[in-house]
């Protein structure tokens, strides 16, 4: 997997692995910790995320997988109920008192249990402390586990969700000659890329003329490499993109990209492995000059889990 570098603003969130656990704060203070699979473990394994937003009344959200386990369920930490819940769409999730009897009985805790399934609790206070940090919650009462005696009042409140002035993409691509093809392929830097490549070039209509053209770049078993382009009256040039690969030391890369026409919105999704289990992605929108970030997740460790953590959050403008 290509790993992803930050150009210029935005100024993302943060993220750490503790022992069984990833846990990550975004640019809103918005926090989020879900459990790894313990590797060569002979219990029935099952995943858990624990989500706080800020501010002082921020209060934590508890989702466990129930597999196929119906009625109500038993959430136990080491042996003892702490809450009960019933399984929708597959999964349980404790909200208020509940949730925080989850969070206060994890902190010296070792195992989660809930319908016979187990969850590692190693790591867990650690990532709950970043949390307490990450939202300027430790010293106050409404920590975790850094709790001190200064009051509630004394938690900042989470910044605004940056805005991102978008255009909606319409019309038709314009054609890629093979010389315009040339061009690009030349301006891209990419030794991968050849006449006989077998990923298609893709042209996507922006709309004022505009068409973003995704030259391949090389793949792999699971990623498919490419460098944008946009394309305006006949001319190509590298687009402007303010989170991209490391590229080809000329031009920014995207993997696995793809231009949702219904949404216009421009996304990746970088795989570590096959299973999908750790990686990150991007979305971006496209304001008639550049494409902009709007929402970025990451999972660095590939233990199972397929909830990637946010570490970026603004929300688009269309114009």
């Amino acid at each position: 997997m290509l790993a992803l570098f930050l150009a210029a603003d935005p100024a993302t969130g943060t993220s750490q692995i503790y022992g069984d656990w990833a846990v990550a704060c975004d640019n809103l203070k918005i926090c989020e910790m879900t459990s790894l699979l313990v590797e060569q473990s002979e219990e029935e394994l099952i995943s858990a995320s624990i989500s706080r937003a800020p501010g002082p009344q921020g209060g934590f959200e508890v989702v466990v997988d129930s597999g196929k386990a119906a009625g109500s369920l038993a959430l136990a930490i080491d042996g003892k109920t702490v809450a009960r819940g019933v399984p929708k769409a597959g999964v349980v999730r404790f909200q208020g008192a509940d949730a925080a009897r989850i969070v206060a009985a994890m902190i010296d805790g070792s195992t989660l249990t809930l319908a016979n399934a187990s969850i590692s609790l190693k790591g867990s206070s650690a990532a709950l402390r970043f949390i307490d940090a990450g939202q300027g919650r430790a010293g106050t009462v409404t920590a975790a586990v850094a709790k001190g005696t200064r009051p509630a009042a004394g938690v900042p409140a989470g910044p605004a969700t940056p805005r991102v002035a978008a255009l909606r993409g319409g019309g038709k691509p314009a054609p890629i000659s093979a010389a315009l093809r040339a061009q690009m392929k030349k301006a891209a830097g990419c030794e991968e890329t050849s006449e006989t490549d077998p990923n298609e070039l893709q042209a996507f209509a922006l709309g004022g003329g505009a068409t973003l053209a995704l030259l391949p770049c090389g793949s792999g078993a699971y990623n498919i490499n490419s460098v944008p382009f946009l394309v305006r009256g006949g001319k190509a040039v590298v687009a402007d993109i303010d989170y991209s690969g490391d590229g080809s030391g000329e031009a920014p890369m995207l993997t696995n990209a793809w231009w949702d026409a219904k949404t216009s919105v421009l996304s990746t999704h970088a795989k570590g492995r096959g299973i999908g289990d750790c990686g990150e992605s991007a979305s971006f929108v496209w304001d008639g000059k550049a494409f902009h970030l709007i929402e970025l997740r990451s999972m660095d460790e590939c233990r199972g889990s397929t909830n990637w953590l946010r570490t970026w959050k603004a929300e688009p403008v269309y114009r």
